[in-house]
């Protein structure tokens, strides 16, 4: 047998506890999915300002600067161009 017989298990109480599970997993994934999206959200916008900033390197690819040079940030690029 593979069920103990000191903890009889109910396939309808299973059922309903998994669903519980489920529904408490999926409001959690919703708030993480909110979070995710602020934080990208905010992400973008300092991106967006950092491109902004006087001296400020461009994402142009392979003629991008390779210094950060006069930039005043002291902050060198990525090689992608990504920040």
């Amino acid at each position: 047998m593979t069920q103990s017989a000191d903890r009889p298990t109910d396939p309808a109480a299973v059922t309903v506890s998994l669903a519980a599970e489920a529904a408490v997993l999926e409001g959690r994934l919703g708030v993480l999915r909110e979070a995710i999206d602020a934080v990208d959200a905010q992400i973008s916008a300092v991106s967006e300002r950092i491109r902004r900033l006087p001296g400020s390197v461009p994402t142009g690819g392979e003629g991008a600067a390779a210094s950060d040079e006069g930039s005043g940030t002291g902050l060198t690029p990525s090689p992608t161009g990504r920040l």
